[in-house]
């Protein structure tokens, strides 16, 4: 036995390439395993980009975004469109589907940080701090379950950055400007007005730090910003045959703004000042150990002796002031500012492990630690009340307690591959994760998406409104939208007793309409009738009341 794993030891000292691969390969079914397993999560904004690309479907108005039938300003609609383009090509509505273009974002974006970064640190630390990146907790155990924006808009503009600083290094200006601003004009029609602050943020203190700042008031800069006023321009000439411009900016700057100390005060912002650094560290762990690697006392002439190093830190931190001094700031904001961060400290682990420094052995402890948890992870699985239900539990609890050992056992031995080894184990959890915490989420979820589809069954043969203000959570009107392939429009007057109406009881006494289904929504718990009025609920056109509050 100690002469096999000594062969197999020497083996894997031999050929490093197989914890590469093994950790490629793992992406597969860690990623898409569950990926449309659970409804559309209604606590996220992932209903948002849902209903507002079935309601471009349905009204066949692929211009100006709606929601219940209503104008929607907060963000231009490039990503609905490209979750309507695989709505069409896969021919479904389903949950996969939706976040399948997030999914392959997420790929493209680590292809981009091996890319970008292999050319100056190599292609051993250009894959860590890829493979880092998509296995940090927060990508892997939350957002990338989700069909949102962030991930897609992240990729879009950590490219934006990188090829500023190619085009830079190769002074081609005119190519860095167009590029630069082709790529802001795309993002901002994905997100609005964050794209202008990232573009403007990197280029001032970039071209500043390199004492070149006349050069943003070159023709080749000015041709940029037309680019990108040309195609962003474009589409709004368009939408204002459909829709006045009286609203777009406005809401865009809002949304913005509505974030800052402007919109929540003094007490909350020095608040988040202190707890924000914390709760990255929380959001991007385990690999935000690597953040000891900003107490070297190197650390100043390690940038000012590395160009590519110096730049992804002015990236880094003259973009995240914005949302460091922004009390209502989520992780998913600022996911294309943690490949450059993770990119220096992934170089400075390395330049510590040559000299077996002490915050690499620190590190490497760390993560051992976390290998370990991650095995004692398993055991209690199959006896759990709220897992042991899962479909051959023993034997999946069995199959991550076995590798997360063999892995634990590899990383202790192999020295030089320990970064490629732990991420790949956290692929492995990833897919015990996927076996044993998302499946009893699922029927928290799958209720209230059953009882949205049973209210279109029963509404499908006639017409279904809104009555007045009634509430209403984008979830529900998704799968309600799907299913009668009919916009769920609110209406405030010339009520019927023909057509079906969406019902907050709240609003009107019981006697003046008959039910014919009852359901409650996700976010409050609170029922919701479908009816049809009777000739006092008809007759029933006074002010918006509110019965038993």
């Amino acid at each position: 036995m100690q002469n096999i794993t000594s062969g197999i030891l020497a083996f894997l000292q031999r050929n490093p390439w197989f914890f590469y691969a093994f950790a490629i390969f793992m992406l597969f079914p860690a990623l898409f395993w569950h990926l449309g397993f659970l409804a559309i999560n209604f606590p996220t904004d992932e209903p948002t980009r849902a209903l507002v690309a079935m309601e471009m479907i349905v009204s066949d108005n692929y211009i100006t975004p709606t929601i219940n039938g209503e104008f929607y300003y907060n963000k231009p609609p490039l990503y609905n469109w490209i979750i309507i383009a695989f709505y069409k090509m896969a021919g479904n509505y389903s949950e996969f589907t939706l976040r399948l273009p997030m999914i392959i974002s997420l790929l493209l974006f680590g292809i981009s940080i091996f890319y970008f970064v292999r050319k100056h640190l190599g292609n051993k630390q250009a894959f860590i701090t890829a493979i880092l990146f998509i296995t940090s907790g927060r990508i892997l155990f939350w957002d990338s379950f989700l069909g949102l924006i962030d991930i897609t808009f992240s990729w879009l503009v950590y490219s934006s950055f990188m090829l500023i600083y190619h085009f830079h290094e190769k002074k081609k200006y005119l190519a860095l400007f167009l590029v630069s601003y082709l790529l802001t004009a795309v993002t901002f029609m994905m997100k609005g007005l964050p794209s202008l602050v990232f573009q403007g943020i990197t280029l001032l203190v970039f071209f500043s730090y390199n004492r070149e700042f006349k050069k943003l008031f070159n023709w080749r800069h000015f041709a940029g910003i037309g680019l990108f006023l040309a195609i962003v321009g474009s589409y709004y000439l368009i939408y204002f045959r459909y829709n006045s411009l009286d609203n777009v900016f406005t809401t865009l700057f809002s949304e913005s703004e509505k974030r800052t100390i402007i919109n929540y005060g003094w007490v909350r912002f020095v608040t988040h000042l202190f707890t924000f650094p914390f709760e990255m560290f929380y959001h991007f762990f385990p690999w935000s150990v690597l953040w000891i690697f900003f107490f070297r006392r190197d650390f100043r002439k390690t940038l000012k002796d590395h160009p590519f190093l110096r730049f992804n830190f002015l990236v880094f931190i003259f973009n995240i002031i914005i949302y460091w001094t922004s009390p209502e700031s989520y992780p998913r904001y600022i996911f294309m500012l943690f490949p450059p961060l993770f990119t220096i400290l992934v170089y400075m682990f390395f330049e510590d492990l040559k000299v077996n420094g002490l915050r690499s052995r620190i590190v490497e402890y760390f993560l051992l630690g976390v290998m370990i948890l991650g095995i004692a992870f398993a055991i209690p699985m199959p006896l759990l009340k709220q897992t042991g239900f899962v479909d051959q539990a023993w034997l999946k609890a069995g199959v991550i307690f076995l590798t997360m050992i063999v892995l634990t056992f590899f990383y202790y031995r192999l020295k030089e591959q320990r970064m490629i080894i732990f991420a790949a184990a956290m692929l492995v959890l990833r897919v015990g994760f996927d076996w044993f915490i998302v499946p009893p989420r699922y029927d928290d979820f799958q209720v209230h998406k059953e009882m949205s589809l049973k209210a279109a069954e029963l509404t499908r043969e006639g017409k279904l409104h809104i009555y007045r203000h009634s509430e209403t959570e984008h979830a529900t009107t998704f799968y309600i939208t799907m299913g009668r392939q009919q916009l769920l429009k609110r209406q405030d007057s010339d009520f019927n007793t023909r057509d079906f109406y969406y019902l907050d009881p709240r609003l009107m006494p019981e006697d003046y309409y008959e039910t014919l289904y009852e359901f409650q929504l996700y976010r409050h718990d609170r029922p919701i009738r479908i009816v049809r009025l009777n000739e006092k609920g008809v007759a029933h056109n006074g002010p918006f009341i509110e019965i038993n509050p």
